[in-house]
């Protein structure tokens, strides 16, 4: 029986889009893309550092609060540290005062009464920065413990004159707004108060 050749007839062809072949990006586009991402945080970092060298306040108020915990922190068994502490951080001429004050006394009473104190940050205000200067009174909360026994005061309040000197905040005067009394209803820190430089030991 003869065999007949049968032509295909090619299928016909559909209306519906066959399935789109995925899209390759180009290494260059996508060193792009991230390369965008890392300039738009850096950008963002410097931007916040930037604020910040505008507002000199919070400098001011970062500088007063550690000096404000350094001022009533010593320790009976190095009072010498306490006091390069306080100098390293002031003007030459509260550091003077600071100084003369330790020389006439302040050092040998923490010795003798075998005084160790520690200063708790609590909070700090600060005036409008103006010429290089501004006030910031500093909230601190005091344990302390010598000869007399553990003392503890809450909410003593110490206003700091911050004086900008080559660029570095210093302290130029400091004046103790309990006048001397027990702040805060705590107890056990009297202060030596001179006409604006104020020492507290147990």
């Amino acid at each position: 029986m003869p065999v007949t050749d049968v032509a295909h007839e090619p299928a016909p062809a559909s209306d519906e889009p066959g399935p789109t072949p995925p899209r390759r990006r180009s290494p260059g586009l996508l060193a792009a893309i991230v390369a965008a991402v890392v300039f738009g945080l850096i950008a963002a970092v410097l931007a916040v550092l930037l604020a910040q060298d505008d507002d000199p306040s919070a400098t001011v108020r970062a500088t007063a609060g550690a000096f404000g915990e350094i001022l009533v922190t010593y320790d009976h068994q190095d009072p010498e540290a306490h006091r390069a502490a306080v100098v390293e951080r002031s003007t030459a001429s509260f550091a003077s005062e600071y100084e003369a004050a330790f020389e006439q006394g302040l050092g040998q009473l923490i010795v003798d009464l075998e005084a160790s104190s520690q200063g708790f940050l609590k909070d700090v205000y600060v005036t409008e920065v103006d010429r290089g200067q501004a006030l910031a009174i500093v909230v601190l909360d005091v344990e302390s413990d010598g000869t007399a026994g553990p003392r503890r005061l809450f909410d003593v309040y110490v206003r700091l004159t911050m004086i900008e000197v080559d660029g570095e905040w210093l302290v130029d005067d400091v004046t103790d707004l309990s006048f001397g009394g027990e702040a805060g209803g705590g107890g056990g820190v009297t202060s030596d108060t001179t006409t604006s430089t104020s020492t507290s030991v147990p």
